[in-house]
Order: C-alpha cells, then structure tokens, then sequence
C-alpha cells in the first residue's frame, strides 16, 4: 500500500490536484487510474476499460482537470459525452468538489433546461461541458456549442453511448471536432467503440484492467 506522500497522484499530478484529491478522500488510485494517467497526461488517444468500482470516472475528472489546470477564454475546451441526465449531473458534482482552486467552469447540456439558457451559460464561459449525445447536437446544430478550441473528447459509459440509437448523434459530434484527444471509458470493449476508435480517433491505445 502506497503512502500519501509516495502516492503516483504526488508525483504525478500538480499539486493542487493532488491536494483536492486527498482531502476528497482519494488517496491511493486505482490500477486503472496507475496504468492511465501517465498515457493521459502525455495526450495520447485511449480507450480505458475495466468494471464497476475501478476507478473510471475519478479518472476522467483527473484527466481534464490536469489538462486544462485552469479558467481560459470563453469557449469549451473539454466536452464529455455521458449516458444520460444524472451521470452528467453527478459527474459535475464530483468536479466541483476537485476545482475549486483551479476556478475551472463546469456545465451540463442536459434536459430539463432550455436550450437558451444552456446556450447562454456555455458562451458566458466555459472550460468543461458534460452531456448526453442529444442535447450534445441540438446545441451543436443551433450553434450552441462551439468546438473551435476544443482539447479533450472523453465519452463516459462509452458501450452505452456509442450504440445504436445514439450512435449517429455522437458520430455527427465527433465529426465536427478538429484536433484534440480521444478518451473513452467502459466496462466494455465492443464493435461499436472499436468501429468508433477507428474512424475518429487515429492512432490510440487500449487499456483494461479486469479489477
């Protein structure tokens, strides 16, 4: 068992994040979060699968709060595409708590609000943007989500959202997003993600862990 002092998360993340982490109760990672955070603080493109309990969103929120370290400009630079309406709503919670030093804004595109309203908080600025597929592109299409300066496309849950009936909506997403890294997240690695990795994600890697 790693100490706090010897943890991967002090030698490998900033020390605000480290910190936010341990006084959130997070002191030792995961093996998924071991065997990710080096691969995703060097940019690469990857595909993280593992079960329940591994560690996968904790992941995700040290992903993007490494990367983007803090407030820029006005337009989103990370996006996350979740399953539905309370995954994104819990996933910011847990963002919260973690940014408050970095003064990262964080919104969700989800329903239950207007798109205006929405439209209207992401313009006022804004770092992170969590959602689902659809509300995704109905912003995307009333121009209500600029992708311009976009750095992170993570997909959460990504054998749920990467599937049939939302598998068009992610694609035509995915499509109008330039250069930025690729990180998807699952229990499990299907056709549909892989088929996903291969027209959107260039060159990526796998990671799984099975506990």
């Amino acid at each position: 068992m790693e100490s706090a002092e010897n943890s991967i998360f002090k030698k490998k993340l900033s020390s605000e994040l480290s910190t936010a982490l341990e006084a959130a109760g997070i002191i030792e990672p995961t093996q998924l979060q071991q065997n990710t955070i080096s691969r995703v603080k060097s940019g690469a493109n990857c595909i993280c699968i593992g079960p329940a309990g591994c560690g996968k969103s904790t992941s995700i929120l040290i992903g993007v709060i490494q990367s983007l370290k803090s407030a820029l400009n006005d337009v989103p630079r990370a996006i996350i595409v979740v399953s539905d309406r309370e995954k994104a709503i819990e996933l910011k919670e847990r963002f919260n708590a973690l940014v408050r030093q970095s003064e990262l804004r964080v919104f969700c595109a989800i329903d239950g609000e207007k798109h205006e309203q929405q439209k209207d908080k992401i313009y006022a600025g804004s770092d992170v943007v969590i959602g689902t597929a659809r509300r995704f592109n109905e912003l995307y299409s009333n121009n209500g989500l600029n992708l311009a300066a976009l750095k992170m496309f993570v997909v959460d849950d990504g054998e749920l959202v990467i599937k049939n009936e939302v598998h068009s909506q992610i694609e035509r997403l995915a499509g109008g997003v330039g250069k930025a890294q690729w990180l998807v997240y699952g229990h499990t690695y299907t056709e549909k993600m892989q088929r996903f990795a291969e027209n959107h994600m260039g060159l990526y890697e796998v990671i799984e862990v099975e506990e």
